[in-house]
């Protein structure tokens, strides 16, 4: 087993990414019952580059206003709070989400694909289920996989090594990260996700969305995110290295009260919404 620690994964490893300080403040205030379209442009106009994508998008053909909308909080109540919010993390992720990570076998672009195929997937199985709120499903999604950012640059030697390990011992990719380094992607993620003070269901769907069993009390945005990350991965969303080693969790199943026919009808929506949202966040390269 290795030596290493989570904090010498984060220490240690060079172009870690962040979260500007104004989509975290956006975010925050968007949560707030008192929140206004006003108060979160606020927070929003100490980006200006957000504040141009925002313009851009509701300026954009998908919305076909008929003037244009030459004021961030008007753009804001346009777009509603779960656009807003979703439009911020996909600004504010997209560059460093969009890098190859060789030691998952990610080519550029694929962490970004399956990443936000989650998202969108995580925002479809809370709103199917009414048991989370689905802009809050949206961004765990958004964010689960932040520790392979991490850990690829650790794993770039040791990648064939682990893949076989893991098909030796019929070991999930996350398991056999665990036999090597001592944690995982997962906990890595949350350890970042702390470090950026994220709120803590966020915080519970990077460490727990490969074993949502273990999140104690359990968490439907966790569920909504493990049954999307399995979605995303047998649909072919930007798989990797770990290919198709993911067990999905019964438990998950059970308290969201899916089965294998919803599943199953779950899949051509899924895709219908990936493509609409891809529309909608690249529209004149609001993303």
């Amino acid at each position: 087993m290795s030596t290493l620690t989570l904090e010498d994964i984060l220490s240690k490893t060079s172009d870690l990414p962040t979260m500007p300080a104004a989509t975290v403040q956006v975010l925050r205030e968007l949560d707030r019952e008192e929140s206004s379209a006003q108060s979160v442009a606020t927070y929003m106009q100490q980006d200006p580059a957000l504040s141009a994508r925002v313009l851009r998008l509701a300026n954009s053909a998908f919305y076909g206003t008929p003037t244009p909308i030459m004021r961030v909080g008007d753009a804001i109540m346009l777009l509603g709070n779960i656009n807003v919010r979703n439009l911020c993390l996909v600004a504010s992720t997209y560059a460093w989400m969009t890098k190859p990570l060789p030691g998952y076998d990610l080519g550029p672009g694929k962490l970004w694909e399956h990443s936000f195929a989650v998202a969108v997937g995580a925002e479809l199985i809370a709103n199917e289920t009414r048991s989370a709120e689905k802009g809050h499903a949206f961004t765990a999604g958004l964010l689960h996989n932040l520790g392979k950012l991490a850990m690829s640059v650790w794993l770039e030697n040791k990648l064939q090594a682990i893949q076989l390990l893991a098909e030796r011992d019929d070991l999930s990719f996350d398991e056999t990260e665990r036999r090597v380094f001592g944690f995982d992607h997962a906990q890595v993620g949350a350890h970042l996700g702390e470090k950026w003070n994220l709120p803590k269901p966020l915080v519970d769907a990077m460490r727990f969305h490969h074993n949502p069993d273990a999140c104690d009390p359990t968490s439907s945005i966790v569920d909504c995110v493990h049954v999307a990350d399995y979605l995303a991965s047998s649909l072919g969303y930007g798989l990797g290295g770990d290919g198709l080693r993911y067990y999905l969790a019964e438990g998950s199943l059970t308290r969201l009260k899916l089965n294998a026919d919803i599943l199953e009808g779950l899949c051509e929506p899924f895709t219908e919404e990936y493509d609409r949202f891809m529309k909608l966040f690249h529209e004149k390269d609001a993303a």
